[in-house]
């Protein structure tokens, strides 16, 4: 079974950053918005990955959550 479109994280869409910062209690704020694209960023090269699912940003952002304001 192979993975949609869905399933991946879409950087450039605010709702998704914004989803992911709701998901770890954090406030919905442009900073924050920046810091999980960075995050993703991070996550990317760690990975050695050109895309990264919500699955896998999750606990990466649960793990990092005090960068967020």
């Amino acid at each position: 079974m192979s993975i949609s479109d869905h399933d991946y994280v879409n950087f450039s869409e605010d709702h998704e950053m914004n989803y992911h910062a709701r998901k770890v209690s954090k406030r919905e704020t442009e900073k924050n918005r920046s810091t999980l694209r960075t995050m993703g960023t991070e996550l990317k090269e760690q990975l050695g990955k050109t895309r990264v699912t919500h699955s896998e940003f999750h606990p990466y952002v649960s793990r990092n959550k005090s960068r967020l304001e």
